[in-house]
């Protein structure tokens, strides 16, 4: 469900429904004629697709602060219906090789605050205190 809706309290809520993609390595080898690193462009490529289609909510490895990994990694996809998130997720360029396995979890974002300011005058943009540059192509 995405829209508002009145919670148990009679506040309207804003929701979205989204889904977590868990990825767990398999141990699995690329597939013939493919290196790891080309898989891992793949993997790139395609978060970068679904990033500029406004699918991809998240994603990122399991790291603690000591630069550990934990497993492979998560995806949040921001799609209303589980047949929707099933075809992008296992069509993930590592759990597509076998390489990963993909388990997905329905998770409705009901609460959390994402603090956004583009100060055009400084051509940068603000992410939750962190600040980026903003790269403008040149007019000709």
């Amino acid at each position: 469900m995405n829209g508002l809706d009145r919670s148990a309290d009679g506040n309207r809520r804003l929701r979205e429904q989204c889904y977590v993609g868990w990825m767990t390595p398999t141990g699995a080898p690329p597939p013939e004629g493919k290196t790891e690193a080309d898989v891992r462009a793949e993997h790139f490529a395609y978060l970068l697709d679904l990033e500029r289609r406004g699918v991809l909510f998240a994603a990122g490895p399991f790291v603690d602060e000591a630069g550990v990994r934990h497993g492979a990694g998560m995806i949040l996809l921001r799609v209303k219906t589980r047949a929707e998130a099933e075809a992008i997720a296992f069509a993930e360029p590592y759990t597509k090789a076998g390489m990963r396995r993909m388990m997905l979890t329905p998770w409705q974002r009901n609460e959390g605050t994402l603090d956004l300011r583009i100060r055009f005058m400084d051509g940068v943009i603000e992410v939750d205190g962190r600040t980026y540059a903003l790269s403008v192509p040149e007019s000709k």
